[in-house]
């Protein structure tokens, strides 16, 4: 088996000059963040220049940062996530009440990853642009379109002109179509990862739409279309991936958008909720 970048940063790390013990701490520290880091918040979060950075890639083994990040990449998609494996794993489990318990870490790891995403600018960011949009649209495919479509559904009893647009008409007309201003798009994705969603990633980052991507964080292209990147950690022990941190993550969300909004949040739930109760939508 061949040995991954964190074994060998830490094999190789006391030979290391003081800057490339600070880009490797990095590193090591952040591991799950690398996907997403350039050469240059490397070297801002490691307190070197960006040359240094460069310079250290070279030494252990990649042209630049791009190589690396494809590297990085294919390790990270190495994971366990082939049926076959993951069903080898669980078969092989030996004390039940220690994989559920491994588990239970896992999804505390989680849980936490959704909730540091709160104090990152990219959060401000994302609820303004959800705030103060003409029109917001919410993707998501696969195993993640529930969570996606549950989002949408929940903000839309915020603010008005919410969409859950699943590309089911073949051309995301609701998103990128001529009778549309522009619309902010709020795209939900975990692996395997669809065509669909780098299609409308790359579409929206086209158009200048903006994009906020709510994501895993093996999901390497998020940030080759937006800087609004939100990811979460998934590891589970379980067959698959966990989807606690997307949940946990869409509360936090609305809840800072609700704080956004303010007044006029009251005055759409009033009026929703008089609809409610002239259909008789609800038992009382």
């Amino acid at each position: 088996m061949s040995e991954t970048l964190m074994e060998r940063l830490k094999r190789e790390y006391s030979s290391f000059t003081r800057a490339e013990k600070s880009i490797a701490n990095y590193m090591l520290a952040h591991h799950e963040r690398l996907p997403f880091d350039t050469a240059a918040s490397i070297a801002e979060a490691s307190g070197v220049s960006q040359m240094t950075v460069s310079r250290f890639l070279r030494t252990i083994g990649y042209t630049d940062s791009g190589t690396f990040k494809a590297a990085l990449r294919a390790e990270l998609d190495a994971g366990p996530l082939l049926v076959s494996d993951r069903i080898s794993r669980i078969r092989r489990a030996g004390d039940e009440s220690q994989r559920i318990a491994e588990n239970f870490e896992l999804e505390t790891r989680a849980l936490l990853s959704a909730y540091e995403q709160r104090a990152t600018p990219q959060w401000r960011e994302a609820v303004e642009a959800v705030a103060t949009a003409a029109h917001v649209r919410v993707s998501g495919f696969q195993t993640i379109h529930g969570i996606a479509s549950d989002f949408a559904s929940r903000l839309s009893y915020l603010r008005p002109d919410v969409r859950f647009a699943d590309g089911s008409d073949g051309t995301f007309a609701d998103i990128l179509g001529p009778d549309i201003d522009e619309a902010c798009v709020v795209l939900f994705e975990m692996r395997r990862y669809t065509r669909l969603s780098l299609s409308l990633a790359r579409a929206a980052a086209q158009r200048g739409l903006p994009l906020v991507i709510i994501c895993d964080t093996h999901c390497h292209w998020a940030r080759d279309y937006t800087d609004i990147v939100l990811p979460v950690r998934t590891e589970s022990a379980l067959f698959w991936d966990t989807q606690t941190p997307f949940v946990s993550l869409s509360g936090l969300f609305l809840d800072d958008v609700i704080a956004r909004l303010g007044e006029s949040v009251r005055h759409r739930v009033e009026q929703l909720k008089a609809l409610q109760d002239e259909f008789e939508a609800f038992e009382s």
